[in-house]
């Protein structure tokens, strides 16, 4: 874990890379989630530019009716998330911050996360500044990393990757600098741009928080997020090592759980058994 104001980061990346070459993936032994189990790993998202109040107010009741793990809500809504899930203080509310690009200036990433927690957000989910790990300009992103890690000690961090844009190289130095600037959680996607979390991020992302945690400092977290439709989708990720699901499907993916559930085997094994819509 760097302990200057300016690490050494080609040497913090090489060896983060030669370890990677040599760490097994994690995989943990299949298994059915219940309903709630598989509702608590699960942040449920809104993050839709037209959508209204009323439809924050339905997702919040589905947290509610559904135990999910979080509410994750642009910022204009957090107010309302609050508001709405009060009596309900194990539900987090989650809110994006340098949404969905990640290139605003730190000054406005700053203001949004700010303005995020004085509103009673308890995490935030920000966007990297991918243009600048492109361009090499590591410097800047840990001085950003390190100043909204400084907001709050308390609040629940999670740099977005966008890993559909990124190589294996630049995913592996994203997650060196989250861990540097004691990021909790490492994020696959916006669900805006490319694709959405894939098996080989997860399993990368997930080598990358065992080994730099055997560095020193924190162990983070993975949070799988884009394209994850339905049961099968989050139970692999989780399978994967991910540690929190982003999804707008949240309450189908808990429906297909409770049909995996009384049915047993797969969603795919139910159908070939002809046991009738899985919904």
């Amino acid at each position: 874990m760097p302990t200057s104001a300016n690490p050494d980061w080609p040497y913090l990346f090489s060896s983060a890379e030669n370890a990677l070459q040599h760490l097994s993936p994690t995989h943990s032994e299949p298994k059915a989630f219940s309903p709630a189990q598989i509702a608590a790993y699960i942040d449920h998202t809104l993050l839709k530019l037209n959508a209204t109040s009323l439809q924050i107010t339905i997702l919040c009741d589905e947290a509610k009716k559904f135990s999910f793990g979080a509410v994750c809500v642009r910022l204009h809504f957090v107010p309302q998330a609050v508001q709405e899930l009060q009596a309900h203080p194990s539900i987090g509310i989650a809110c994006v911050v340098g949404f969905h690009e990640g290139t605003q200036v730190t000054a406005s990433k700053l203001s949004e996360a700010f303005q995020a927690i004085a509103e009673g957000a308890t995490e935030l989910d920000i966007v990297l500044n991918r243009t600048h790990l492109q361009a090499s300009q590591y410097n800047d992103i840990y001085s950003e990393l390190q100043q909204l890690r400084a907001l709050s000690s308390t609040v629940i961090l999670k740099l977005i990757l966008e890993t559909s844009q990124l190589s294996r190289q630049d995913i592996i130095k994203a997650s060196v600098l989250a861990h540097a600037a004691n990021f909790d959680y490492i994020k696959t996607s916006t669900g805006f741009t490319g694709r959405g979390a894939s098996s080989d991020d997860i399993i990368l992302m997930r080598a990358c928080c065992i080994y730099m945690s055997s560095t020193g400092g924190n162990m983070m977290k993975v949070k799988a997020s884009g394209g994850i439709g339905g049961y099968e989708d989050a139970k692999n990720m989780i399978e994967l090592g991910a540690e929190r699901i982003g999804a707008s499907s949240g309450v189908k993916i808990v429906q297909e759980a409770l049909v995996f559930g009384n049915k047993g085997g797969s969603l795919v094994e139910k159908k070939e058994r002809g046991d009738g819509d899985p919904y």
